[in-house]
């Protein structure tokens, strides 16, 4: 299908909102219009103006019409409520809500342009400038001679699916989340299996206790799996059409027995591998079209307490509260955001040596080895802060300001500040408030606290900077 038309999006949006209890920002509405419309990449990512989609555009226009209507409200900023009216309305006629709407197109477009705009951290590339590390590379690294990096190890696609069900071949439901087939993908890549036409090769990530991780192939793995455990019946077939509406157990033991004894390749990377190097890996390799951001890396890389963990603590309302629903959940931003304030916090920016990829994957080697204790401690520290920095700070809480707004949530601002914040009594922030506030705004003046969050960030002479100058503000009062 193309594009939904605003008028279009009337009741589907009505109906996400009455899933999610009422309540949902922007990005989470788009989400789960996108599931619920079935809506292809084509449709998603089609662009109406500048960096916005005209999904994106129409979603807003539905919204605002609904709320002309008295179905939505608008509290705050990116937000959007179920009105008394709509907990008890479902789905509208969209000809009466335009005959009964009558609101100048202008206005409209001002109220949305709020809702549309990109201010939003969503992947690296909105943090480019604050990741990079000196000579532009992200992941900088030297190859050593003789290293071991990857290794070949045939599977049949019987022998990859038994791994699987052994949970010896660990499929990450959070890695690629939005790259999923259709049943039409899916049966040609069972058509291409029985055509006896090549595949390519699938990559794995090895860990030290000899599980596979998936890092290229994850469609591939769950394509055969499903289908081998007669979960979709083909379709779409064109080379070998009197197959379609066939499950597996409905084709003859030839056809069996040829998928089953498929010969998969699999690249195996070495847990030995430098982490750096591993991310270069996963980018060069992922057939996904879109390149992987540091985070989605690190949480098929680091499975355990550690993802569970900064999952959990990213999906908090006092989080997105804190940051403003600054930054997205599309591509994992926000999961970085509170790792980066857990590492700092536990293991000291004193300890840094250079290198933000290295610090944070060995921090999530740390949390994952933590016990429960442990990982209570930091739940509680992390909601304490965020409730803290944000009844004080309130819409500027970790933003670094422009001469026009408030600005965007900038991540070292938000790693420095709640570091300070956790290390201080509630008596401190309580006695002075007054001067913190003040302090605040000439620290976000600073021109080498400035340098130290917008560039290169994981520098180890602008991590050391940034918080030792926020200490020198907001501690020395």
């Amino acid at each position: 299908m193309s594009v939904p038309k605003y008028d279009e999006l009337f009741s589907p949006t009505l109906e996400i909102l009455h899933r999610l209890k009422g309540t949902a920002n922007i990005d989470e509405i788009e989400s789960e219009i996108i599931g619920l419309l079935n809506l292809s990449d084509i449709d998603v990512n089609t662009i109406h103006r500048g960096n916005v989609t005209k999904l994106r555009y129409n979603l807003a226009w539905a919204r605002n019409y609904l709320k002309r209507y008295g179905l939505l409200e608008n509290p705050i900023r990116r937000i959007w409520n179920l009105s008394d009216d709509g907990w008890k309305t479902k789905t509208v006629n969209k000809e009466k809500v335009k005959s009964e709407v009558r609101a100048d197109k202008q206005e409209i477009e001002e109220e949305i342009l709020d809702d549309t705009q990109k201010d939003i951290i969503e992947s690296d590339e909105d943090t480019k400038n604050e990741d990079l590390y000196k000579g532009d590379s992200l992941y900088p690294y030297k190859v050593k001679d003789g290293i071991d990096i990857v290794s070949e190890d045939p599977h049949s696609v019987f022998e990859l699916l038994r791994k699987l069900d052994q949970k010896k071949l660990i499929i990450d439901p959070d890695f690629q989340r939005k790259l999923v087939w259709t049943i039409e993908q899916k049966s040609k890549f069972i058509e291409s299996i029985l055509l006896r036409i090549p595949l390519p090769p699938m990559y794995v990530n090895q860990d030290k206790i000899g599980q596979y991780i998936i890092i290229d192939g994850l469609q591939r793995t769950t394509t055969l799996h499903s289908f081998v455990n007669n979960n979709f019946k083909l379709s779409f077939l064109k080379a070998l059409p009197y197959l379609n509406d066939h499950k597996f157990e409905d084709l003859d033991v030839k056809s069996q027995t040829m998928i089953e004894d498929k010969k998969l390749l699999l690249y195996v990377i070495k847990p030995t591998v430098p982490i750096n190097m591993v991310y270069d890996i996963f980018n060069r390799i992922n057939t996904g079209g879109t390149p992987l951001t540091r985070q989605e890396i690190r949480n098929c890389i680091f499975i355990g307490r550690s993802t569970k963990l900064v999952k959990e603590l990213s999906e908090q309302i006092y989080f997105k509260d804190a940051i403003g629903y600054g930054i997205s959940p599309k591509r994992m931003k926000d999961r970085e955001a509170v790792l980066r304030y857990i590492s700092f916090r536990k293991f000291s920016y004193k300890t840094y040596k250079n290198d933000m990829d290295e610090f944070l994957g060995n921090s999530m080697k740390s949390i994952n080895a933590m016990n429960d204790n442990e990982v209570f401690e930091i739940r509680k520290d992390f909601e304490r802060v965020m409730e803290k920095t944000f009844i004080l700070f309130g819409e500027k809480n970790f933003r670094l300001p422009t001469a026009y707004s408030i600005g965007r949530v900038n991540i070292a601002i938000l790693e420095s500040i709640s570091n300070f914040f956790s290390n201080t009594t509630d008596e401190y922030l309580n006695i002075y408030q007054t001067k913190i506030l003040e302090n605040y705004d000439k620290l976000l003046k600073d021109p080498v606290y400035i340098d130290a969050v917008r560039f290169s960030t994981g520098d180890k002479k602008r991590v050391f900077n940034r918080f030792e100058i926020v200490d020198k503000y907001l501690g020395s009062i």
